[in-house]
């Protein structure tokens, strides 16, 4: 990384503080010397009164120059991580150096870095330092119970003179966190968490901690973490905005590509190949089910569906598909009630394809989801509906998404008039 010009005045400045430490350091060890040899008394006004006073002097100012270094530092490590606000570094390698410049720093026995959406989670683990078998947690859910210390850290202050961070001394005397909060953390030392902040709302947080206790007492190192997590939670949230850009470029580039490979194909069978794969591709998707309501298509549709040998039937859906896990007739049979509803509404729904939904119109207000289902219709009659899932622990899909796979399922409806 290039020297700013900052960077380089401070260096410059630090260089003459060291020389200035040096001189002084000197010259209060010579002044020690001749203040302990053995000396009569003397006047007020004498001069070896004069050389104590001198001491006296070099010595607070070295106080000072070793005050205004230790300064100068915490001002050159939060430029250096404020440097990184234009980087153009993807969030993973852009985390990565973040926390290696804390850890070298504070020379930590532990640090965690978590993400999410919101104080109410989930979190999962984007980097951790100082963790026996990291690999076990890194990318996994951190647990969020609402009585836990991170649910607490995260929350946001009602009083904003009220500190924005969570502090625990000495987890040993405290038995704070819980030990399933944090399974990997020791059960002694201290701890701070700092909430990373969009706004007033939190988006992850930080965890450090050191085995000696008391070791955040420190005001001024509280201070510099504070202003660390502000910089950290600004660069994080300018790198996600970065790749949310660039995905949707390539997602665009992507629905031409798979636009154009629907546009022409030689058969039915062809063209649902095309779809499922080319959505799959498309959404970063590993579950695509295409289905449609067998009273709400035409006869030729039916029969076209009905001699796929693929195509699968469960009351009164018949649909295609490629799944991660489960067998179409499972899937079917696990959102048939979420699948009817929004045809019949020819509404999207996003939602957790693994907790149990009571109501069908409960997802209706989710604005995010790892499954999202979209009706297709030709012209304002519905004739079914299109499923996708992503991968466990990523962060799902969002109204972006969903006019992506809306534009997706248009083309299909269009290359299917085009087939008779």
């Amino acid at each position: 990384m290039a020297t700013s010009g900052l960077a380089s005045l401070a260096g410059l400045i630090s260089e003459r503080l060291a020389q200035l430490e040096s001189s002084l350091n000197a010259a209060a060890s010579s002044g020690h010397t001749q203040s302990t040899e053995k000396v009569p008394p003397v006047e007020s006004g004498s001069k070896p009164l004069q050389e104590r006073a001198d001491v006296v002097d070099n010595v607070a100012a070295l106080t000072l120059v070793r005050d205004l270094q230790r300064q100068l530092d915490r001002v050159l490590f939060l430029q250096n991580c404020a440097s990184l606000f234009a980087s153009p570094l993807a969030l993973p390698a852009l985390i990565t150096q973040l926390m290696d410049e804390v850890w070298q720093r504070n020379q930590l026995t532990f640090a965690a870095l978590v993400l999410g959406e919101s104080e109410l989670g989930p979190y999962f683990y984007q980097d951790l330092r100082g963790v026996v078998d990291a690999r076990r947690y890194l990318k996994k859910q951190c647990p969020l119970p609402l009585w836990g210390e991170l649910a607490h850290a995260l929350v946001r202050r009602l009083d904003p003179e009220e500190p924005d961070y969570l502090l625990i001394d000495d987890i040993a005397a405290t038995g704070r966190p819980a030990p399933d909060e944090f399974a990997w953390m020791p059960r002694s030392g201290s701890l701070i968490i700092l909430p990373l902040r969009k706004q007033s709302i939190a988006i992850g947080a930080l965890i450090l901690g050191r085995m000696r206790a008391d070791h955040f007492a420190d005001l001024e190192l509280r201070l510099e973490l504070i202003e660390f997590s502000v910089i950290t939670a600004r660069a994080i949230i300018g790198a996600q905005i970065q790749g949310d850009l660039y995905a949707r470029a390539e997602q665009l580039a992507g629905l031409q590509l798979f636009s154009r490979s629907i546009a022409s194909p030689a058969s039915f069978s062809e063209l649902l190949t095309n779809i499922i794969e080319g959505i799959a591709e498309l959404m970063g998707a590993t579950s695509v089910l295409l289905a449609f309501n067998r009273q709400l298509v035409t006869p030729q549709l039916l029969q076209l569906l009905l001699e796929t040998p693929a195509a699968r039937d469960y009351q009164n859906l018949i649909g295609i598909g490629i799944l991660a896990t489960d067998e179409p007739s499972a899937l079917f049979a696990r959102l048939h009630r979420l699948w009817m509803w929004a045809v019949d509404a020819g509404q999207p729904l996003f939602f957790d394809p693994a907790q149990q939904v009571d109501s069908p119109e409960d997802p209706y207000y989710n604005e995010t989801g790892r499954a999202l289902m979209a009706p297709i219709t030709l012209g304002d009659s519905p004739l079914g509906a299109l499923y996708i899932e992503s991968p466990p622990n990523t962060p799902g899909y969002d109204e972006e998404d969903m006019v992506v796979l809306r534009t997706a399922a248009n083309a299909f409806v269009i290359a299917l008039q085009q087939l008779g």
